[in-house]
Order: C-alpha cells, then structure tokens, then sequence
C-alpha cells in the first residue's frame, strides 16, 4: 500500500470516530444530558477550586463553628487582619468567643511562627471606623500556683518571654504565697508578634490568670 493510500485511510477513520463522538453528544443532548464544553488546552494547570478555608471567622456561623469544633485559627502574619477574612463588615466591632463548656485550641499564625494555647475566651480588637482587627487577646488559667508558672515557662520558651524576669517574679510570689500580685512581663517576640503575658496572681483565689495580648512588632 502506497503512503497517499494509508494517509487517505487514516483521514477516513479519523473521520469516522469524529462522526461517531458527534452521533453520541446529539444523542444524549436529545436526552436532556448536557454535556460540558471540551478543554482547548487539557494538559493546562488550572490547579483545585477554592473550597473553603481552615481560618476561623467571627460571624455568627463561624462563632458557632468554634464553639462545636473547640478550634480557632487566626493569622496575624501580615500584622492585621482584614475583616472581611473575618466575615465582618468594616463598619462594626468583632465580638468575644468565650467557651463555657471546654476549652477552645487556639492558633494565631505570625510571620515567624505561631502562638498556641487552650482558652475559655478570646477577644479581638478594633473599632467601628477601623477596617481591620490588630490585637487578639486570650485567657489563660490554672487551678494551682505550680500549674501556673508552667504555663509562664512554657511562655517563656515558646514566644521569648524574658526568662530571668519569669524566674524572678515566681520566686517572689513563692517567698510571699499567701500575697497578692500583678505583672506586666516585656513582650516576647520570637515568633514576629508581640506576645505580653499580663498575670494576675491571688492565693486566695480559686485559679490564676494570665491574660495574654498578640499584636504586631
């Protein structure tokens, strides 16, 4: 066979098979199947839809998503957050979170890492003339003296709370463990935020406090 012959017969066939594709979509289309348009360049990376997020937002769905999740994530990386990522308007505060059944595992992303802790409550600040939220803050409790200072060495170690002036202040609330006392430690800034732990300590009180402030450098 000569190769005029084969090409000939090749476009023959071709033919035929586009014959055939075409008999089978006006067929099914006569169905009431639609089928969808073919892909002029199928070997493009159109890479995967976007189907949602792994951030939290502070509408009244995401609110309740936290409380039935016990989850919440924030990123602070880029020192704000705009509250549309938040599902707010720009014209209204963000309200508090606040768990009365279990503790919620929160994560705030900073540019160089990220603060973790486990909280009953977390408030976010703004105003109704700012477009953003820049500060997040968090509770943290104990139900004993040496519970809380872990939590205040864990600080210390993760986000570079000075460690001397954590070692200072327990010894001088062990010397006094019957007094009261509150401090400011200078904020920690290993992760690219500022982390300020703000303690409250009271021996006559059923748990210690620290509240805990994130905001940018």
């Amino acid at each position: 066979m000569t190769r005029t012959s084969q090409r000939r017969r090749s476009a023959l066939r071709r033919a035929a098979a586009s014959i055939a594709v075409l008999s089978a979509v006006v067929s099914l289309t006569a169905c009431g199947i639609r089928i969808p348009p073919l892909d002029p360049n199928p070997d493009s990376d159109k890479g995967s839809p976007v189907t949602g997020t792994d951030l939290s937002t502070l509408d009244a769905d995401g609110i309740a998503r936290i409380l039935a999740t016990k989850e919440a994530r924030f990123d602070l990386s880029e020192g704000t957050i705009d509250k549309s990522v938040l599902g707010l308007p720009a014209d209204e505060y963000a309200p508090d979170v606040q768990s009365r059944d279990g503790l919620i595992s929160l994560e705030i992303a900073g540019p160089q890492g990220t603060v973790e802790a486990e909280t009953d409550r977390i408030r976010f600040f703004t105003t109704d003339a700012q477009p953003d939220v820049d500060r997040i803050t968090y509770f943290l409790v104990a139900d004993s003296p040496e519970a809380f200072f872990e939590l205040l060495r864990e600080g210390s170690d993760a986000y570079g709370l000075d460690r001397a002036s954590v070692d200072d202040w327990i010894d001088s609330v062990e010397t006094d463990s019957d007094g009261v006392s509150d401090f400011s430690f200078a904020p920690g800034t290993s992760v690219g935020l500022n982390v300020n732990y703000d303690v409250r300590y009271d021996s006559s009180a059923a748990v210690q406090v620290a509240i805990v402030d994130v905001y940018p450098l």
